[in-house]
């Protein structure tokens, strides 16, 4: 498959690679594609690349023997990963790139493992022109790496890098502009999923991926929790009532029938594989302390899955997918595309504010009404407040009223100038004419309006 985009990330790659020495930890979800960015990385390059499988210790050292030894008559077998990484080095032509694949599977199958490795970068690799890439999948062990002043590998990486989904416009170069904004609902940016999805039409293309026999990624949903928890029962539940637009707590304990002590400790897990993004609103003082919170489904396709797959999953296995299909066909664009178009407009707006020279911070507002979108630039006391309308008609002017009231209830905003900001992907009607101005800004496809 053609490599394509992640200019930034061989950026970074290749400046570690220029250092005497340098440990690079390399994390991302699945299906990110951080495996085809190695693979592009190292290419014309002195490298081992060995993928770590769920297997014993024992098994997965005889593996990495093997790998050390390549097609040479003489069969390597070390008994330790210091012994074999020490060894490949040392035999080394020149700079030598060690890049371990799903290293947390590695760690699993050995409890000594990360001790093993700080003596390894301790007292060999960082005196020897090498570089250490350690690369994963799960999230909560790869961010132990680096974050838990109690792990043996803390302190001693030369760069942390996230591997993230593709944002809206890096997947969308031209065509049409909703078309564009559908398939990403489904993809999210991830380049596996991009991939599958091809060139069919959103909708049908949904129902390829998941709905059919043989569907590749029907179980898609569980085998992304599996690779960070074990029991999946708590977590498909709460998920799913997530899916179906419970967003606060008061109403995800009411969907579930439990209490929020017993689902915090599971949704704060989700948090920390980051599946689920915690959020209060933008104008909070204090959002550490603020108790107005939403919790999201962050990853586009897992939303998707979650509402329209998982609830059906059983059905769809017994090829009955008519009642699944028939859901999709009518609420993607209500239940799903909408929420992931606000995402897409604060991507749009961020990029028309950076291009005048303005940072800002961004977010939601709900409480007295809802507000899909706004940007802060608390230096200047502007606030940007945004409706998000994923409609096939034209947005009118009632639109625009209906903003201005809601922005009128907000007593947070008083103190801010206001710039009302409206984005269509159908055009707007002749009622908005001559409304684009210092204090109202019109966006159809991404695009700002003269």
């Amino acid at each position: 498959m053609e490599f394509i985009g992640r200019e930034e990330e061989l950026k970074i790659l290749e400046e570690q690679y220029a250092l005497d020495h340098s440990f690079v930890i390399l994390k991302g979800r699945r299906r990110v594609g951080k495996s085809r960015l190695l693979e592009e990385f190292l290419k014309n390059k002195e490298h081992l690349y060995f993928e770590v499988d769920r297997e014993t210790s024992a098994s997965i050292l005889t593996s990495l023997s093997a790998e050390i030894s390549g097609p040479s008559d003489i069969s390597l077998r070390f008994s330790s990963w210091s012994d074999a990484l020490r060894y490949y080095a040392s035999h080394a032509k020149g700079k030598a790139v060690i890049a371990i694949d799903e290293f947390p599977y590695a760690v699993s199958a050995d409890k000594n493992l990360l001790k093993e490795f700080q003596a390894l970068w301790d007292r060999y690799l960082s005196r020897m022109d090498v570089m250490l890439i350690l690369c994963g999948s799960s999230l909560v062990s790869m961010n132990g790496l680096t974050e838990n002043s109690k792990s043996p590998l803390y302190g001693r990486n030369t760069c942390d890098l996230m591997l993230l989904p593709f944002t809206f416009r890096q997947t969308f170069t031209d065509g049409d502009y909703r078309t564009a904004v559908e398939r990403f609902a489904i993809t999210g940016g991830v380049p596996h999923y991009m991939m599958l999805l091809g060139s069919k039409e959103p909708i049908e293309g949904a129902i390829a991926m998941t709905m059919k026999p043989g569907a590749p990624l029907l179980n898609e949903g569980e085998y992304l929790l599996g690779s960070e928890f074990s029991n999946l029962s708590s977590y498909n539940t709460y998920l799913k009532a997530m899916a179906n637009g419970n967003r606060t707590m008061e109403k995800i304990t009411g969907a579930v029938q439990a209490p929020s002590n017993e689902i915090l400790p599971y949704i704060k897990r989700l948090m920390d594989t980051g599946m689920v993004t915690k959020i209060v609103p933008v104008t909070e003082d204090k959002p550490e302390k603020s108790r107005n919170s939403q919790y999201l489904i962050s990853d586009h396709f897992l939303a998707l899955w979650f509402r329209f797959v998982y609830p059906y999953a059983k059905s769809i296995s017994r090829r009955e997918s008519e009642v699944a299909v028939q859901d999709l066909k009518e609420h993607f664009v209500d239940a799903h595309v909408a929420f992931v178009f606000e995402d897409v407009c604060r991507e749009e707006l961020r990029r028309y504010l950076l291009s005048q020279g303005i940072c800002a911070e961004y977010g939601k507002y709900w409480g007295k009404g809802e507000i899909d979108l706004i940007a802060l630039e608390r230096k200047n006391g502007r606030a940007y407040v945004a409706e998000c309308k994923f409609t096939s008609k034209p947005m009118g002017l009632t639109v625009l009223n209906s903003l201005k009231s809601k922005v009128s209830m907000v007593k947070e905003l008083d103190d801010f100038d206001i710039t009302y900001c409206l984005f269509s992907v159908s055009g707007y009607n002749d009622d908005m004419a001559g409304k684009c101005g210092d204090d109202v800004l019109l966006f159809d496809r991404g695009e700002l309006v003269n």
